[in-house]
């Protein structure tokens, strides 16, 4: 059996596919969906990090981006509807990026530190 957001998603248009995807992914992170009107890109934030949905033919492509670090890092995922991705799996991956970031956030203090004990 389908899970219930990849139910009838097959009969639609691809457009219709990639925000019901995206609005189920927002869902499951506790966030807004994102505007009607943002039908092949759509942005979301966190507390920590920038998401942006991009359409792509036959899936959907996931930029994600901590843009309070030192040095900026983002990470591309891509997803591609024949192999039936699963939003849990893909807000499990936003959640693991995130505490990546928190964790980047407590280490540098001490990191700073340790460098200005040393000079």
């Amino acid at each position: 059996m389908l899970p219930p957001w990849l139910q009838s998603r097959l009969a639609r248009e691809p457009f219709t596919r990639f925000v019901a995807f995206t609005d189920e992914v927002a869902r499951l992170l506790d966030l807004p969906p994102a505007s009607p009107a943002e039908v092949y890109q759509r942005p979301y934030q966190t507390a920590r990090v920038w998401m942006v949905w991009r359409y792509k033919d036959g899936g959907a492509s996931l930029f994600l981006e901590r843009p309070y670090g030192e040095l900026r890092d983002g990470v591309w995922l891509r997803v591609e509807w024949h192999q039936s991705p699963d939003p849990e799996t893909v807000a499990a991956m936003i959640r693991a990026y995130e505490r990546g970031a928190r964790r980047e956030r407590r280490r540098r203090p001490c990191w700073l530190a340790r460098l200005v004990r040393r000079g």
